[in-house]
């Protein structure tokens, strides 16, 4: 069961709701900071008093934001690497350091790989419109060749074109 207090604070309803006056409004109180709140609240029908975001934040500290990542210099999945040598000489197995082989083995060189540029949309409709064409002209040719050895040729450009462009041909 609800506690009543011992003061009761001011507290009023409209459209249904109603809404009690913040708790640093009253002299001498609990939160009294000297200097009087005129903040209302929204609440429910039980609620006996209550504190104002605002004076709220004047109680307590702010919150510790801390970064969650730290980057320690070391490249990514080093921690997966059978053997993996930092630059001053720290010998990692599978991630657990190894302090007696310490400056024993040489640095571990990563490379890194290069990202490929994405194409844009537009891009790639360049790209295939190109490959469309290409593929369009050796159609035409292999309808005009005869021999095998003509043939042969044009259907294979004709295949890896319809890979590119990821067609099935039938």
């Amino acid at each position: 069961m609800a506690r009543r207090s011992k003061i009761d604070y001011k507290s009023y309803t409209e459209d249904g709701q109603r809404y009690m006056i913040c708790q640093n409004s009253v002299a001498d109180g609990r939160w009294w900071k000297g200097i009087y709140c005129y903040e209302w609240i929204k609440v429910t029908e039980g609620t006996t008093a209550v504190l104002c975001h605002r004076c709220v934040n004047k109680v307590t500290e702010p919150p510790t934001i801390t970064p969650r990542y730290k980057p320690t210099g070391r490249p990514k999945g080093w921690q997966w690497m059978n053997e993996y040598v930092d630059k001053d000489g720290n010998v990692f197995h599978k991630g657990i350091e190894q302090p007696k082989l310490k400056g024993t083995l040489p640095i571990t060189v990563v490379a890194v790989k290069k990202k490929r540029k994405r194409l844009t949309k537009v891009e790639r409709e360049a790209q295939n419109r190109k490959l469309m064409a290409e593929l369009y002209d050796l159609k035409k040719r292999l309808k005009k060749a005869t021999l095998k050895k003509d043939i042969k040729p044009i259907e294979s450009k004709i295949k890896k074109l319809s890979r590119k462009l990821k067609i099935k041909l039938v």
